[in-house]
């Protein structure tokens, strides 16, 4: 039986009739492996160096829960069972209920509320609407259709609640088909940009995470919840991690010779569906994606500030954006030209995160600023070891 460690009683007692049940269904928990509750907060650690390769814990396909719509409710900051909780196996009812026991004794959704921006910071609209959209106030990108939802409007709690606790799953019997799945305790590992990617394996259908023991305190296991920066950890999990060696850029438009106008937004960080034909190697930088609304504008996204084995991920993802402006051109001038927008984007995400240290620091008084500084103070280094590895101008 798996090792709990909690300053709860009665959160002890679900924790271990949660594993339990799994268990029953056919999961594993590796020897070594102690689940953890401090304060409701819980996490997954390993009293022994673990082979890389063994998986921690897996879950069995039957024991991922499917969740809907109406499979769950919300009353104030308990979660409860919804309209169709009914229409889950007996086992998954007793899973997810189980599931709901330890998020309600940990009080997970008003920890949720405390730390989350989009209703931490609801008393500091102009603050929280720089950090959601990756914009300083007045700094409004011409033709967005994409801003017309106010990132200042209260989200609804559960979705964002199961946002991090869910994972796309391929059906098992059809492969081209995708359901929603709670990744039943293996969300209690922690997120880190090192740590382990969730697995899926066949005969039997299952998902798994193996060990990967890279932050502090040094015994804890991680697990790579996206491919988001530091900034996007913070916005949907409500902490900086500071392990992100990467940033997207801020959000703007910028108007540049022989150019024309760019408008470059950060993208999204998405999670790729979990099934059975998932590749298993490192993941890559998404593709930019390039959209050209006329002669003299390109909008581009998902470009990422890093190098990657001394290669610069932006470069490649500017050279990508720029390539209908490349003909006719030698290779002198192509360079040229990436180096110009090259600098003007570095400059523009640097602004972007000195107007929001200044919104942090007037907002001190209404919200507590110390988790944006320290963000701020993290895409900055960023930024500065991305520079100083450039030519200089």
């Amino acid at each position: 039986m798996v090792t709990i460690e909690c300053d709860d009683p009665a959160l002890e007692r679900a924790l271990r009739s949660h594993a339990g049940l799994l268990l029953e269904q056919g999961g594993t928990i590796a020897p070594g492996v102690v689940i953890r509750a401090r304060d409701g907060e819980i996490s997954v650690a390993h009293r022994d160096p673990p082979p890389p390769d063994i998986p921690l814990i897996t879950v069995l396909d039957a024991s991922l829960v499917r969740i809907g719509d109406k499979t769950l409710c919300l009353q104030g900051d308990e979660i409860l069972p919804g309209s169709d909780f009914s229409k889950l196996s007996r086992d998954q009812q007793h899973i997810l209920a189980a599931q709901c026991d330890v998020y309600n004794l940990g009080r997970k959704v008003a920890h949720m509320r405390a730390r989350l921006p989009k209703f931490a910071y609801q008393a500091a609209p102009g603050l929280l609407t720089a950090l959601v959209t990756r914009r300083l106030p007045g700094q409004a990108i011409s033709g967005s259709a994409r801003d017309t939802q106010s990132p200042v409007t209260p989200p609804d709690a559960l979705d964002t609640f199961l946002a991090s606790r869910v994972l796309t799953w391929r059906d098992l019997d059809m492969q081209s088909q995708t359901t929603t799945v709670l990744m039943s305790l293996i969300n209690y590992f922690d997120h880190h940009h090192n740590g382990a990617r969730y697995d899926a394996q066949s005969a039997p259908a299952r998902l798994s995470v193996s060990a990967a023991r890279c932050g502090s305190p040094e015994d804890v296991c991680f697990a790579d919840y996206h491919a988001g920066d530091a900034h996007t950890t913070f916005i949907h999990h409500g902490f900086v991690d500071t392990s992100t060696p990467f940033t997207r850029l801020a959000s703007f438009e910028v108007e540049l010779p022989n150019l024309g106008m760019l408008r470059v937004r950060p993208g999204r960080a998405r999670r790729d569906p979990i099934g059975l034909s998932e590749n298993k190697g490192e993941r890559a930088f998404p593709t930019p994606v390039v959209e050209s609304p006329d002669a003299d504008t390109i909008e581009v996204s998902n470009l990422v500030i890093k190098r990657t084995e001394g290669r610069s991920v932006l470069r490649r993802g500017l050279a990508i954006a720029l390539l209908d402006r490349f003909m006719g051109r030698d290779q002198a001038s192509i360079n040229r030209m990436i180096e110009q927008v090259e600098w003007a984007v570095l400059e523009r995400t640097r602004a972007y995160y000195a107007g929001l240290r200044d919104l942090a620091l007037i907002s001190s008084g209404i919200v507590d600023p110390a988790p944006v500084l320290a963000l701020v103070d993290h895409q900055n280094a960023v930024l500065d070891r991305y520079v100083a590895e450039m030519p200089a101008r």
